[in-house]
This record gives C-alpha cells, sequence and structure tokens, in this order.
C-alpha cells in the first residue's frame, strides 16, 4: 500500500513539474524585481562593528531568446547606512541566466556601479566607479503558472577595485 501511494505521488509531483515547463521557453518575457538585504559579506563590511541597515532593490528584464536561455538588463541602489558611514550605490547590468529543467538556474552578469560613500567623521564624500562581474545560483518556484519566486545565492567581484559582495538574495519573476 505505501508502495502505492508513493508511485501516485511520484506522479502527481512530476505530472505538477511538468506542467511548470513552458514558463522558460524561447519568445516569453521576464520581468524580475530583487530585494537583495541580505548580504553576508564582503569588502566593506569591517567599516562599522553594528550592521543597522543595508538593502538594496533591483529591477530586471529580459527575453528567452532560447528554451532556458534568458538575456537580460538591469538597474538597482543599495543603501547602507551604519553607525559611523553611509554608503549608497547605483548599477546597471546585462547578463543571462541558464535554468536547468526550468527551476534551477545559473546567471553571470557585467555590470557598471557607482558607488557614494561617506564617512561621518569626514568632511566630504568619496565616489567610487566599478566594472564587476556577478554570478548566481538560485532556484525558481512557480507559484501560479506567470510568476515565481526565485531564492539565490550571489557573488558580486570588481577586478580593478575593492569591490567584493556575496549575500543572499530574492527574485519575483513575472512572465509573459
Amino acid at each position: 500500500m505505501k508502495k502505492h501511494i508513493f508511485i501516485l505521488m511520484f506522479l502527481a509531483l512530476s505530472s505538477y513539474i511538468m506542467a511548470q515547463l513552458p514558463q522558460t521557453e524561447r519568445g516569453r518575457w521576464k520581468f524580475d524585481p530583487q530585494i537583495t538585504a541580505f548580504n553576508v559579506g564582503g569588502s566593506d563590511n569591517g567599516h562599522g562593528k553594528n550592521n543597522k541597515f543595508k538593502m538594496g532593490l533591483a529591477f530586471n528584464g529580459g527575453s528567452f531568446v532560447y528554451d532556458n536561455l534568458l538575456l537580460n538588463i538591469g538597474i538597482g541602489f543599495q543603501v547602507d547606512k551604519q553607525d559611523s558611514y553611509k554608503n549608497n550605490n547605483l548599477q546597471f547590468s546585462a547578463g543571462m541566466k541558464y535554468y536547468i529543467l526550468s527551476r534551477l538556474f545559473l546567471g553571470g552578469e557585467f555590470g557598471y556601479e557607482r558607488k557614494w560613500y561617506r564617512d561621518y567623521d569626514a568632511s566630504y564624500t568619496r565616489k567610487n566607479n566599478y566594472v564587476f562581474f556577478a554570478a548566481d545560483l538560485g532556484y525558481a518556484i512557480f507559484i501560479t503558472r506567470n510568476f515565481s519566486i526565485e531564492p539565490a545565492l550571489y557573488w558580486k567581484h570588481s577586478f580593478a577595485d575593492r569591490l567584493n559582495e556575496y549575500g543572499f538574495k530574492i527574485g519575483f519573476g513575472l512572465y509573459f
């Protein structure tokens, strides 16, 4: 009896997964707002001992040029306020995501980031420009046929200067 219930559950789950596959087919569009308030490390974490507020928001959009391959562009910003400094940035990026079985995805992007760093003890604001490479690994959880929640781990690195951060982000995919 347990074996039959297991087989029925496996078939139901398999049919549910197969019904979700067409979201990433060629010709579909995706809009993907993302929240990145969960940085766990990076090069700028030593400025303040107490993390008070750090949040980022990004908006990406793109098209599936092949089945499971998304090309996208994006814009984002981040606000970081600590005890001794504040750091704001704006970024522009272009990249791609590849969906494996329409669920698990690997992403990569190149971008430009402008940072404004203000130490509260200083009377000036430093401005830094970065060209970066970012990579992410995540999983798309489809709530409906055209909406998904996409938690992901990410890493962002600039080869020319002091930008290296990694963390956790959550995206909300809208498929058209």
